[in-house]
């Protein structure tokens, strides 16, 4: 068990590089992945199969301009993160209905 990390750095400069970086994050979102930060999501992947078809998505969906990387760290390493935050000023750009990831840890 682990978690892909996906980061990316897409331009923005021009009408049709904004959409195709809006579309690039809801085809992320689509496939299961949560939003860590803006440009960092993380899906977890049950195993190498599973790692392997989401990177071959990811090159499929890519934007084809800009920066995506992602890696694999193994689950132990994820509930080794260290979560720091202002519990007073919530983040404005957390979604809802999106679990904390303590919460989706509590899941698997």
């Amino acid at each position: 068990m682990g978690w892909l990390l996906v980061m990316f750095d897409l331009p923005t400069d021009t009408a049709e590089e904004r959409r195709s970086a809006s579309r690039f994050r809801a085809d992320l979102l689509r496939d299961g992945y949560l939003m860590i930060q803006y440009s960092v999501y993380a899906r977890p992947a049950v195993t190498l199969d599973t790692k392997e078809r989401c990177i071959s998505y990811l090159r499929k969906i890519n934007p084809s301009t800009g920066d995506i990387r992602c890696f694999f760290i193994t689950d132990i390493q994820w509930k080794q993160m260290i979560f720091i935050c202002d519990k007073t000023r919530p983040s404005k750009r957390r979604i809802d209905n999106q679990p904390h990831i303590g919460e989706q840890l509590q899941f698997w």
